[in-house]
């Protein structure tokens, strides 16, 4: 079963790739994302089960009750089969980092250049951002071990260093990083390309690391390193220093490709995204092609790391289908005169009241996936005195706020499950202040960037 779901994955991901220079084969891509579907949902998390079946029902019941035809099912099964592909591409990119131990390189620079916590807190946190650029669901993994072997026994605080450095990090990349699911849906919905979300998503994100820096900075996290750590025997500056480069070069030769196959108008802004992640990570790939582990870790991304994503794929598959459904029914001009109504009465409270409800409903446990697509739907048939970048960055802020803030969410799960405290300290005594500031400053940005 697992096995029939990987050639199903593989098969969506090839006709994407294909898709860039040929027409996109619906039938037969609906074909293979229905078998992915029957196949994989036995094996899918309960959790992520029970919302997938809701959103299949939902979709069906649109579809069946304004009685659309059938090349509108095909369709909307398809729609967000692309956010798979390119999941699957993206996580090429585990493979040359494991077999260069670019971690090392980090530990390096850990272990040398920083003398005090705030400058090393800063520098945990833009790890994180980079890394999570590319690696996505990989990143907390690799930088759960990378800190907890480097920073342990140095950090005054080190449960709150990490569970602050790490969430912050990671969720930041949602506004910029050209592979990150959010960022995705985010461009799915509000049909706008991540060009031109990429600079906006940019400095928010550049906001939010400096704004968490200032208040960890003078909420403690100041002191200079309690120990002074050996440098690893196993990496030299200079190999370092030629790895840190790789890593900056694989971001730029990203954010490049995909910003030149703009301008040549190569394929959609997805598949921009698809074939700059494709090409990248196989040229990365094609470097360490010599190297003996290799071969090894190949193999491991072959028997696991294609199937990894496959919770993700089937929730894609329901919610594009309800999505589709609702596009194409015009269910939504029932309820925009009402909604409209309020927003008129509200006036520029709206954009406060937005997010708030947003992320309210997230805590209580929405998952952030399923607000994007039900809100974005909403909020793009209203009038609202903000442009549709405006309202995608509105999106992405609450969501990543969201993902920080919540109790319930895997990552406040994960992360307090490995320093044996709970989800509550990690989620919102640690992070409840940033989440309030970072908030209001998110708001007045898509506010200004809009005018």
């Amino acid at each position: 079963m697992q096995k029939i779901c990987k050639y199903a994955i593989l098969g969506i991901t090839f006709l994407h790739v294909l898709h860039i220079i040929t027409p996109l084969y619906e039938n037969i891509l609906a074909c293979l994302t229905l078998v992915l579907f029957l196949f994989g949902l036995p094996a899918q998390k309960k959790g992520f089960r029970t919302i997938t079946l809701l959103f299949l029902l939902f979709g069906i019941g649109i579809l069946i009750a304004y009685k659309l035809p059938f090349s509108i099912w095909v369709s909307s099964l398809n729609s967000m089969t692309n956010i798979i592909a390119i999941i699957v591409v993206m996580q090429l990119f585990a493979l040359p980092i494991e077999v260069g131990e670019y971690s090392d390189a980090v530990e390096y620079w850990l272990k040398r250049l920083f003398q005090k916590e705030s400058s090393l807190y800063l520098f945990a946190m833009v790890v994180t951002n980079l890394f999570s650029s590319f690696l996505l669901f990989g990143t907390v993994p690799v930088m759960v071990a990378l800190f907890d072997k480097a920073l342990k026994n140095s950090i005054s605080e080190y449960k709150r260093f990490f569970a602050t450095a790490i969430m912050r990090g990671y969720t930041l990349v949602l506004f910029w990083a050209p592979g990150a699911v959010m960022i995705l849906l985010v461009m799915q919905v509000t049909h706008i390309t991540w060009s031109q979300l990429f600079i906006p998503g940019l400095i928010i994100s550049i906001i939010g690391l400096l704004t968490s820096y200032v208040i960890e900075h003078f909420s403690g996290l100041n002191k200079p390193i309690l120990t002074h750590i050996s440098a690893p025997l196993t990496i030299t500056q200079n190999e370092a220093t030629h790895k840190s480069f790789h890593i900056i070069l694989v971001i730029l030769g990203l954010i490049s490709s995909i910003s030149l196959f703009e301008m040549l108008s190569i394929g959609t802004s997805t598949g921009r995204i698809l074939l700059a992640g494709f090409l990248v990570s196989s040229i990365w790939i094609l470097y360490y092609i010599r190297h003996a582990k290799l071969k090894e870790v190949a193999a491991l991304y072959w028997q696991g790391g294609i199937t990894q994503a496959t919770d993700f794929s089937l929730f894609f598959i329901a919610i594009g289908l309800f999505a589709g459904a609702v596009d194409h029914s015009g269910v939504l001009e029932h309820i925009q005169p009402l909604l409209q109504e309020s927003v008129n009465q509200l006036g520029v409270f709206a954009l406060l009241i937005i997010p708030v409800v947003f992320i309210a409903i997230a805590v209580c446990g929405i998952h952030p996936f399923v607000l994007v697509v039900m809100l974005g739907k909403i909020l793009l048939a209203l009038t609202l005195p903000l442009n549709h970048v405006s309202i995608a960055l509105i999106l992405m802020l609450s969501s990543a706020i969201a993902f920080i803030i919540s109790p319930f969410a895997g990552m406040s799960l994960m992360t307090a499950k490995f320093l044996h405290v709970t989800p509550f300290d990690v989620s919102i005594r640690w992070n409840l202040l940033f989440c309030l500031i970072f908030l209001i400053e998110g708001l007045i940005f898509a506010y200004v960037w809009s005018l």
